[in-house]
This record gives structure tokens, sequence and C-alpha cells, in this order.
């Protein structure tokens, strides 16, 4: 069956208008992808969600699951050279179009090294404008963004992207992101573990088979089993074999990793769990572990069988994902609860994340 029409596209050339009226020096970055490959080479650091292959996936997951988007992304310039990436879409669940950072609240602009603080003060304003006239153009009353944790810059303080979004009106809010500081030497990452996971893990290394694929290892087989295993887990199929493709992808261009443990005597897949990594950033994706037994220890092997090989590619900090609390709104399931504090037992760093929501002016 057809999937349904878009209430609202937006037209290059209607996209062009707007960036003109704005004064951005920018351009769409699906007709330039080496431009967005450039800006990458030159970022100070390179968050694994900026990276095309996620940004790809995360599309595809989400038209999966119903919607239609439409890839706005930018490529920000200065002098007509590239200097910066801001990851951008429209679209939405059937009939309902906004403007989002693939389905998650807008992502910030990152930059190249070395940009004067006057041209990231005079982007970022421009990209504000920008916005803003998109917002007026779908009826769109509110925005919602975030500040992505950039480990290595935190002691920078508050963005210039953060502080112009508050004096614009923004209210925030602060979610918290769990990462490991992988420069120290792998004993001393693993003696800051949560002091109960490390005879689980000495346990689980002994018990189980482990084994790694990566690019020189990648098996369509091995990920064939991973998918019945997730589907076995999940009681249903979740996602679409494209999507999956995407992942195995990323592994065979040196993108992403899994780790598989195996029962020694059946060699039958038990658990995985799939890497993404890069120069500076790895993230945990997806993870699958028979039921039967959560009370062995899975996921702890994992992490430190991923943790050792995200240390000797040289990656600079690996990022497990949210720490939830019970305050948070909306408010976090018990399984989302104890799945963060299960992770927050490898972290080093919790680092805050600000959300913002920027209501339109009358008018806007």
């Amino acid at each position: 069956m057809p999937m349904p029409e878009m209430k609202q596209m937006l037209e290059p050339a209607a996209l062009q208008a707007l960036l003109n009226d704005s004064r951005l020096d920018a351009s769409l970055a699906h007709q330039q992808p080496q431009a967005w490959a450039q800006v990458w080479e030159g970022l100070a650091y390179r968050s694994v969600s900026y990276a095309p292959s996620s940004l790809a996936y995360q599309q595809a997951y989400l038209e999966d699951a119903g919607w239609q988007l439409q890839d706005i992304s930018l490529i920000l310039q200065t002098d007509g050279r590239p200097c910066g990436i801001f990851p951008l879409a429209l679209g939405g669940p059937p009939g309902s179009v906004s403007l989002s950072g693939f389905g998650g609240p807008l992502m910030a602009p990152l930059f190249v090294q070395g940009l004067s603080p006057n041209t990231v003060k005079k982007i970022c304003a421009r990209l504000l404008e920008l916005l803003q006239m998109l917002a007026q153009r779908l009826s769109q009353s509110s925005l919602s963004l975030q500040q992505a944790v950039l480990p290595d810059q935190a002691a920078l303080g508050l963005s210039e992207w953060s502080q112009q979004l508050l004096a614009a009106g923004a209210s925030v809010t602060v979610k918290h992101d769990l990462f490991v500081d992988l420069s120290p030497s792998l004993d001393e990452i693993r003696a800051g573990f949560r002091k109960s996971f490390r005879p689980l893990i000495n346990a689980g290394l002994r018990h189980w088979q482990v084994d790694l694929m990566d690019a020189a290892a990648a098996d369509a087989a091995v990920w064939e089993e991973l998918k019945a295993l997730h589907l076995d887990v999940a009681g249903r199929k979740t996602r679409s074999d494209d999507s999956w493709q995407r992942q195995f992808s990323m592994i065979q261009a040196g993108e992403a990793f899994m780790v598989t443990l195996r029962d020694p005597e059946t060699h039958r897949l038990v658990g995985a769990g799939v890497f993404q990594i890069n120069r500076d950033e790895g993230l945990y994706g997806v993870g699958a572990y028979d039921r039967a037994l959560f009370d062995k220890p899975l996921g702890h092997v994992v992490q430190q069988v991923a943790i050792e090989y995200l240390k000797r590619q040289g990656t600079r900090w690996y990022r497990l994902g949210e720490r939830q609390f019970a305050q948070d709104q909306p408010t976090p399931s018990a399984k989302q609860l104890s799945i963060s504090a299960f992770k927050q037992g490898f972290a080093s760093h919790v680092f805050a994340r600000p959300e913002f929501v920027w209501p339109m002016a009358p008018g806007v």
C-alpha cells in the first residue's frame, strides 16, 4: 500500500529562498556529501550522531515506523567555504510535519576547529533566523532543540548556540549522558567499574565463548543470528531488513563492530551488542540477550570487551547512553531506569545535556 502523501513538502527552491532571506551562507548537504566529509575531518570532536551513516540509519528506522522524512541538512559556509554541519529533517508520522533532528530535538551545529568566535556567533544567529522562518512556514508554535555532549569541550562552558537560544527566550531542562574516558590504561578504566561488576565480568569471560566482529571479520551469517536472537527476545519483528542491513554495512565500512557471546558447548548465540565507532567516540547501539539467561553475566562481558576494543582502536570516549532518573520528564519506565543504572556501573563521567523548548514569537 502506498504511503500517504506528506501534508507539506519543502521544495529545494523554497528552502533556498529562505536561506537567502536569512542571509545564511549554506547549502543542502545531500547535494554535496563531500563538503560534509570535509567539515567532518576538521571537527575537534566527531560525535557519532552526526555521521552520515548514523543519520541515514535513523531516517530508515523512522520510515520503517511509518514516518515520512525529508532530509534538509545543511552545510554551513563562510565566504563560500564549508565550515559547519547542521543535521535537519522535515516530516513526521502521517499527517504531521515538523522540524526535527531526525526524530529527536534539533541538534546543534558543529564547526571546524579554528573558526573565529565572531564567525560562529554570526552563523548561529542567522541559522536561528532560518529556523524561525521554517517554523512560520510550518505553523510550528515551538521548536525542541538540544546541545550534544562533546566531552573534550565541556570545560569551555556554554556553547554560543546554547547562549543564543537562551537569549531568544528558550526554556531549558537538563538530561544526562554516560561516558567512559578511554585515555587511562585498561586497568585504570576497569578499576572504575562498579565493584560488584568485576567478579561477574571475570566469571562471564571464563564461561562464554566471546568473539568480536569488525570490518575484517564481517560475516552475514553471524549477523542473521543476531537478527534471529533479537526477534526471539522482542517476541515480534520490530525493524525492517533494510535498517538491519544499514547497521551491518556500518560494520563492513569500519564504522561499527559487534561483540558476541556463545554457549561454548552448543555454539548457540546467547548475547550480542553492536557499537558504532569513529576516531573520537564509540556509541552503544543495539543489544540482544537470551531472556532465559538474564541472571547470568551477559551484558557485563559485552561492555568489557567493547571497551577493550575501543581502547585498542584509539577511540577517545565511549558514550553508553542516557542516564535517566525517576524525576525526568517524560517519566521513564522501571526498565529504562534499570538499564541506565546498569550502564552507569561502567561510566567514568556523567555529563549534563541541555534540552531547549523555544516558543515562537506571536506571528511566527
